[in-house]
């Protein structure tokens, strides 16, 4: 990202290795939200090309690889994370701030954290890069702000025509 310095005329199948987005969007004549841009620095590349053109971004993250197999194989465990929360929500459902009351919660809290141990087992030694106990990380957190669409590999869109178009999976608010 930046600009280039030099003529603005670049002859067909040559590379503009300054990396100007300006130069790429002149000579391809499309605007930002035309271009899918395609990297695997989270700030580098996406949050750049996103900010200074409105590039559609792709961020790549090899990570994805050994994570997806956790995911899938210790699905309980994700599950009785998310059930232990949930009971944790119901018993301080009906408490306010001026309740005299506590609920006692020992016991939950010492099986979540047992869950998230087992979890981070499974992630061997640096843990997990999306998920710490039942909480995103700040990268998960970033990659979903700035990221339209991410995956292990490029090699993923093989799978997908090119007419196809990526929609957001519905959040409630």
């Amino acid at each position: 990202q930046g600009t280039r310095a030099g003529p603005r005329h670049v002859p067909a199948a040559t590379l503009a290795p300054t990396g100007s987005s300006d130069l790429v969007c002149d000579l391809l004549g499309v605007k930002g939200k035309d271009i899918l841009y395609m990297g695997d620095h989270i700030f580098g590349d996406i949050l750049k090309s996103k900010k200074r053109q409105g590039w559609r971004t792709f961020l790549v993250v090899p990570e994805l690889a050994r994570e997806l197999p956790v995911w899938t194989e210790k699905s309980e465990l994700f599950e009785e994370l998310r059930r232990l929360d949930l009971r944790l929500a119901e018993l301080y459902q009906d408490l306010d701030s001026s309740s005299s009351e506590r609920p006692d919660i020992s016991s939950i809290k010492q099986r979540m954290q047992h869950v998230a141990r087992d979890m981070d087992l499974s992630y061997g030694s640096l843990g997990s890069l999306f998920r710490c106990g039942s909480r995103q990380t700040l990268f998960a957190s970033q990659l979903m702000r700035y990221a339209d669409l991410y995956a292990a590999s490029v090699l993923n869109f093989l799978h997908y025509p090119f007419s196809y178009v990526f929609r957001a999976v519905p959040a409630l608010v």
